[in-house]
């Protein structure tokens, strides 16, 4: 295709430069939203669902909770191989729907099914691979999800478009928590019957919220077309005006060394000021400590605790809802006392959060008083992870020399995923190195006591991470200003 092929035009109004559309931000937003609902009642339910296989499977070579661990670190597994290379392709795409439409098409519409098919499968293999299934079917259109705003939206406005995206996420756990709150109305969850029914209902709910944010998606957001037919990929990407939406036809990508993230890694560890690396180490301790949660805490919840599904989904639903009261704020209080001193903030807070949840059960002894007690660290659990979330990827860019802020920024991302895919399999081998070591506590407390190291555990990597950011030493400049972040929160993203 070449610009004389001006045949594909635009579909939708233009943007009004210096504005942005916060009506179609947020509908863009919906694919996004489509793969967290998803992620939210995946980390949540299938934990319980897994280890209910591991006894039927009757393992004797690994721990059950180390078996979960390994099982629930496949999407970040697939996210790492799959995600550039569907981005890549999604760039490249012709289509009479546009270059990322296609993609959400089809991979919302396999996730859902895919996703539906979960609580069917009654042997281990043909679960399986419906996971490996639903994983591949979310990486397929993720990049393109992503990818959207930035195609539709003012270069000088991505940041605010970005942060409607995030709130949309937000929104996504919500609802993908929501599920077995509104299924305990219609279930009686005191009976096994009763309690599968619910979690059938609730894969259900969250699949019926993907394909109607694809249906409103589809009518609502009208890429402009980049070829005739459905999918064709070209030999080199496609240039869609922001503003106009006009398709300015296909362009040589810049031709130079090709890097990866073990390359921009050498690049880190080769500046002789280490406090980058640092400040990489302290995010990855912290990010490690909390995805731990996200894997095992309804396993904490419901069977050591004895809650419902309902229950524990509504304490969950808490911190995304923190999240989002709490961005601005954190925002703000970063600008007065230093991206570095909120961040220390937030790790301090999260670690005092997590052992006050770590003795909660033993303090307030009333089932209500605790329920209530830990809804209240959860909330304020939220407000701590965004102190971290929001400054670690900004302190980054800071650090970064100049024209290395690429390089710097995917050796963050390194880092983070590295956590989120090791992470889970430590935590469920440190978990079944307790079952094992310490029966007679298992026997005289219940099922599921080991899960209370779950708040230790978190604990300590806050603490390894405040030891990290200790000898973080730059990072803070009054000439690295809220212009210069916006512009490379637009470059970069978050």
């Amino acid at each position: 295709m070449n610009l004389s092929e001006s045949k594909y035009k635009p579909r939708m109004s233009p943007n009004i430069p210096g504005k942005l559309n916060v009506k179609r931000t947020i509908l863009i937003g919906l694919a996004f939203l489509t793969s967290q609902a998803a992620w939210a009642y995946y980390n949540f339910i299938m934990p319980l669902m897994l280890r209910e296989f591991y006894l039927d499977l009757n393992i004797n070579w690994i721990g059950a909770d180390t078996f979960v661990g390994m099982v629930m670190v496949l999407d970040n597994v697939v996210a790492v191989i799959c995600l550039p290379y569907f981005g890549i392709i999604s760039d490249h795409t012709h289509s009479r729907f546009g270059k990322r439409i296609p993609y959400i098409m089809i991979g919302i519409v396999l996730g859902a099914i895919s996703f539906s098919l979960l609580p069917h499968m009654k042997i281990f293999w043909a679960l399986f691979a419906v996971i490996m299934f639903f994983n591949l079917s979310l990486a397929f259109y993720r990049s393109a999800a992503m990818s959207l705003m930035p195609d539709l939206t003012d270069p000088k406005l991505r940041s605010t478009g970005n942060a409607l995206i995030q709130i949309m996420g937000a929104f996504a756990f919500i609802l993908g928590y929501s599920g077995p709150i509104i299924m305990n109305l219609f279930y009686d969850v005191e009976t096994i019957q009763g309690r599968m029914a619910a979690r059938i209902g609730s894969f259900y709910f969250v699949s019926v919220i993907m394909l109607v944010a694809l249906l409103i998606l589809f009518f609502s957001i009208k890429e402009t077309p980049t070829g005739k037919g459905f999918l064709k990929i070209g030999k080199m990407p496609i240039t869609i005006d922001p503003i106009t939406f006009e398709n300015l036809g296909e362009h040589q990508s810049p031709v130079g060394k090709k890097e990866n993230k073990l390359t921009y890694l050498k690049t880190v560890l080769s500046d002789k000021d280490k406090s980058a690396l640092f400040m990489l180490l302290a995010l990855f301790s912290s990010n490690f400590g909390f995805n731990a949660i996200e894997t095992f805490y309804s396993s904490f919840a419901i069977l050591y605790m004895g809650w419902t599904d309902s229950m524990a989904s509504t304490v969950l639903m808490v911190a995304p809802i923190s999240l989002v009261i709490s961005a601005y704020p954190v925002g703000k209080l970063s600008d007065k006392f230093g991206r570095k001193n909120a961040l220390t903030l937030g790790l301090i807070g999260l670690a005092f959060t997590v052992e006050i949840l770590h003795y909660l059960d033993l303090w307030l002894l009333h089932p209500s008083d605790y329920y209530f007690g830990t809804i209240m660290c959860i909330f304020s659990a939220g407000f701590f992870l965004a102190m971290i979330s929001i400054n670690g990827i900004v302190i980054i860019w800071q650090l970064a020399p100049e024209g290395k802020i690429g390089a710097y920024t995917g050796v963050y991302y390194l880092f983070t995923q590295a956590a989120a895919i090791i992470s889970p399999v430590v935590a469920g081998f440190q978990f079944d190195m307790y079952t094992k070591f310490f029966p007679e506590r298992i026997e005289l407390y219940g099922s599921g006591y080991q899960y209370r190291m779950l708040f230790f555990y978190v604990l300590i990597w806050q603490l390894i991470a405040l030891l990290f950011i200790s000898q973080v030493k730059k990072g803070e400049s009054e000439e690295f200003t809220k212009s210069h972040l916006k512009n490379l929160a637009e470059k970069y993203g978050d």
